[in-house]
């Protein structure tokens, strides 16, 4: 595969209070919800073309000095508590890329 030197969108992921809206959680209007949800199924149709990899910066995770997460199967981290028990099965399988990792590193 062939580097490409075009840049992708940078975008902002907004996720609301805990997992909202992928939990039912009993505040924010079903509206606010569905704008909610709308927004981030849009971003898949912001590159013409899938990205390789995604860089994720997150304000969330506390380290002593900026920190790159480099396994091959990084896991969810949740950040939040006091929500329902489903709020916690959520799940997102995603590839890791050690040796981009790296690079980024």
């Amino acid at each position: 595969m062939t580097p490409s030197t075009s840049r992708l969108p940078v975008v902002f992921l907004p996720h609301g209070g805990g997992p909202w809206p992928f939990v039912k959680l009993g505040f924010g209007s079903e509206a606010e919800q569905a704008e909610l949800a709308a927004h981030l199924r849009s971003v898949h149709d912001l590159p013409p073309t899938p990205p390789r990899a995604l860089l994720v910066i997150s304000a969330h995770w506390e380290e002593p000095q900026p920190t790159v997460m480099n396994g091959a199967a990084p896991p969810l981290l949740f950040d939040y508590y006091g929500f329902p028990p489903e709020s916690y099965q959520l799940t997102w399988p995603a590839p890791g890329d050690p040796g981009l990792a790296a690079r980024v590193q």
